[in-house]
Order: C-alpha cells, then sequence, then structure tokens
C-alpha cells in the first residue's frame, strides 16, 4: 500500500508542478508588449480576411474544410492579454466580438480601431495563444502555418525511424495510413487542427523510448502530462488522438518484453495509462475553471454548465439514439478515401475487401487473440467520445473525424497480429 501511496504522490507532485509551469508560461506572455505584436497580427488578420471562416481547399470534399473562425479568434484572445492586469487577462481569455460581421473581420476592425475585447472565453485554458503571441514577434500567421507544419512533417519521420529501426513494421505502416486517412496534408493549414498533431507524434516518439527501456513509471507520469498538455493547448477537436496513438505504440514495445504476458497485463496497463492521461486532461480542466474563479472573483458555474450542455446535445431532441448514431456515422464519411465521392467509396470497399482477403487467406495460427481485443478497445475510444459529446461531433464532425487515426493504426496492428501472429509467438519464445 505505501508503494501506491509514494507513486500517487510523485504523481501529484508531477501535475502541480507542470500546472505551475504551463500556467507561467501562459501569464509570462501577458508580458510581450501587443506593440510588439501588433504589425504581424495586422498582417495575420489581412490573410484571414482573404477568405471565408471555413472554406474548402479541395471542392466539396469535406476532409479540406478550413476552419479559420477559431483561428481568428484565438489570435485575437492573444492580443488582447493585457501586460498590465496579466493574471486576471489570461485567465478571463477576452476577445472582441460583434455580431455584426465574422471574426476574421471582427479581429481587422480591432486591430484597426483599438477596440478592446467584449466577451470573454475563460473556460479553455487556451494555452496555445502564448504561443501565438510569442510567434507573432517574428512572423506572422501565415508564416506559423509553414513553421507547424515543418513541425508536424519532422516529429511524423522521427517517430516514424524508430519505428521501422525497432522493427515495427505494422505499427509504421498504420501511422502512415492513419495520417493518409485524415488528410495529414489540410491540417497545418489551421492552426486549430495543428496542436494534436504535434503532441501526438511527440509523445509517441516518447513513449517509444521509455516503454523500450521499460521506464514504466516515468511513462505513467508522461501520460498525465501528455493528457495536461492536450487540455492546455486544445481547442476540442481531437484530443483523444494524443491518448490512442501513444498507447497503441506502447502496447507493441511491450509485447517484445521477455516476460509479456498478455492476458494478465495489457487490459490493466491500458486502463491504468487511460486514466492517468484522463486525470491530466480533466484536472487541466477544473483547475482552469477554480482559478479563473479565484483570479476573477465570478460564479463560472454559469459559463461551464452553458459549455458541457452545449457540447453534450442535452436538450432532448439531440440526445437521441439517432442523433449519436448521427455523429459517428458523420465522421466516419469524412474518412478518406471515404469521403472523396462515389470513387473513393469504391477505392475503400476494394481496401476493406482486400485488407479481408489477406487475413483470411494469410492467416495463421497463434494470433495473440488478447492483443487484437486490446487494439480494437483502444480504436473504439474516438467513437466513445463523438456519442458522449454527440452535439459537438455532429457540428464539427469535418475536424473531430482525424481523431479516427487511431483506428486505421489498430486496424494494421490486428492485421499484423492474424497474418503474423504464428511469427511472433515463435519470436517471443526464443527470446
Amino acid at each position: 500500500m505505501s508503494g501506491y501511496i509514494k507513486s500517487a504522490a510523485k504523481l501529484a507532485a508531477v501535475f502541480a508542478v507542470t500546472l505551475a509551469l504551463l500556467a507561467g508560461l501562459l501569464v509570462s506572455s501577458a508580458f510581450i508588449p501587443r506593440g510588439a505584436v501588433r504589425g504581424n497580427m495586422l498582417s495575420s488578420a489581412e490573410t484571414l480576411c482573404e477568405n471565408k471562416v471555413f472554406f474548402y481547399l479541395w471542392d466539396d470534399v469535406q476532409a479540406s474544410r478550413i476552419d479559420r473562425y477559431a483561428d481568428s479568434i484565438l489570435l485575437s484572445i492573444a492580443y488582447c492579454f493585457d501586460s498590465g492586469d496579466p493574471l486576471r487577462s489570461v485567465m478571463r481569455a477576452g476577445y472582441y466580438y460583434t455580431d455584426m460581421q465574422n471574426e476574421n473581420e471582427n479581429l481587422r476592425d480591432m486591430l484597426t480601431g483599438g477596440y478592446e475585447p467584449t466577451v470573454q472565453y475563460m473556460r479553455y485554458w487556451h494555452g496555445s495563444a502564448a504561443v501565438v503571441r510569442a510567434a507573432h514577434t517574428f512572423t506572422d500567421i501565415g508564416g506559423m502555418y509553414v513553421i507547424s507544419a515543418a513541425v508536424i512533417a519532422a516529429l511524423n519521420v522521427l517517430l516514424l525511424f524508430m519505428l521501422i529501426r525497432r522493427r515495427l513494421y505494422a505499427c509504421a505502416a498504420g501511422i502512415v495510413c492513419g495520417l493518409i486517412a485524415v488528410g495529414i496534408w489540410f491540417v497545418p493549414f489551421s492552426l486549430e487542427y495543428s496542436w494534436l498533431f504535434i503532441i501526438t507524434p511527440a509523445m509517441a516518439a516518447v513513449t517509444v523510448k521509455l516503454a523500450e527501456g521499460r521506464h514504466w513509471g516515468i511513462l505513467a507520469a508522461a501520460f498525465m502530462v501528455c493528457g495536461m498538455l492536450t487540455s492546455y493547448l486544445d481547442f476540442l477537436t481531437t484530443e483523444t488522438l494524443s491518448l490512442t496513438i501513444p498507447l497503441l505504440a506502447a502496447l507493441c514495445i511491450r509485447k517484445r518484453g521477455k516476460a509479456y504476458q498478455p492476458r494478465k497485463n495489457d487490459l490493466l496497463f491500458g486502463v491504468k495509462h487511460c486514466a492517468l492521461w484522463g486525470v491530466g486532461y480533466a484536472g487541466m480542466w477544473v483547475c482552469k475553471w477554480i482559478t479563473a474563479a479565484v483570479v476573477l472573483g465570478e460564479d463560472v458555474t454559469p459559463y461551464i454548465a452553458d459549455h458541457i450542455a452545449k457540447r453534450l446535445g442535452s436538450a432532448d431532441e439531440m440526445y437521441t439514439i439517432g442523433y449519436m448514431a448521427g455523429s459517428v456515422w458523420r465522421n466516419l464519411t469524412v474518412l478518406l478515401p471515404f469521403g472523396l465521392g462515389g470513387a473513393g467509396i469504391i477505392a475503400a470497399i476494394v481496401i476493406l475487401l482486400g485488407v479481408l482477403y489477406v487475413c483470411f487467406v494469410y492467416r495463421r495460427g497463434n494470433a495473440d487473440i488478447p492483443a487484437v481485443l486490446i487494439y480494437a478497445a483502444v480504436a473504439a475510444l474516438p467513437y466513445i467520445r463523438y456519442i458522449v459529446l454527440c452535439n459537438h461531433s455532429y457540428l464539427h464532425y469535418f475536424f473531430t473525424f482525424r481523431a479516427q487515426a487511431a483506428g486505421v493504426l489498430a486496424i494494421c496492428l490486428i492485421v499484423g497480429e492474424v497474418v503474423g501472429g504464428e511469427a511472433h509467438a515463435r519470436k517471443r519464445k526464443h527470446t
């Protein structure tokens, strides 16, 4: 029992230190003078006004739908941080809003007219606003899109290199297929989309290194910190990615162990790390609400209740089986090649039939069935999210669908087990 208490105390200390560092970073960004970012902010506003708040890079392909609405709000929040009252301003997360025009135009008018924030957005941490404010000291949003593309590419190349070097070919193939299925090339065109595709490969790479070295205690803390970072940076987009893909990578590494016992260990391992990620993620939300209430001296309960109600779709006409099923279906139909129209559907059917053919013809004995079930369970997590947050998932399916990259990875891992199960079993036997 004392060992569990010590572990819990260490995790609590890690949580507290991480919370302090992230909150400190956000407050520190408010000390950057507005004058130092105003020029690049104006350039960003002009860039954003060149398009609608929502537009398609490819005609009628939902995966190519770009959201600049959230980017404009994020820039407005970052600019409105007040160096004269940094703590209150970052907790309130105010921005300029009028209902007479769209958010891109509101941002430009705020910058040219010198308007102050008119509404608050305190329910999120908006940690990405700290990155935006700092980045605008030397570039505009166009430069940030380029930088995010380079970072996403570099991190995924690093992750693939690490997996291939360790001969985790099914995992590497699953990562590639998943990125293709969610249209990764569209992601850097929106900051809102990018944060999780930076956090996820970085966390997966850390997971591979720690799991290979059997540093399970550090890995547990890393999953909790990853949940915290996700809550801190993300705008409620594809948050489960930073849990599911690293967890699948960790499960693949565990299978290399000499004392590997799937039936005994994998389920507990998965539940434990999901719980730790969840503690970090939910804990950061709660800490933001409590801190905002204390600092601002306001009752934030109405804002939070309204936020939760809208995402859950708590109205009777929304929270129905049909609406929940619709949220799952809409997310499924955006996946590539499904989302490419009739030809895409045909291509998808051909691919699925090919996968089934390979599994049936080339299946081998001694497949690790417990591992297959664990992979399937992890792949189900995004769909549970779609059902729980059915209203949000139904309305914002054009970006929430990308959480299904984990499902594509899981399918590749399952195929690897079914087709190569006997080979894996022999390898473990001789290890």
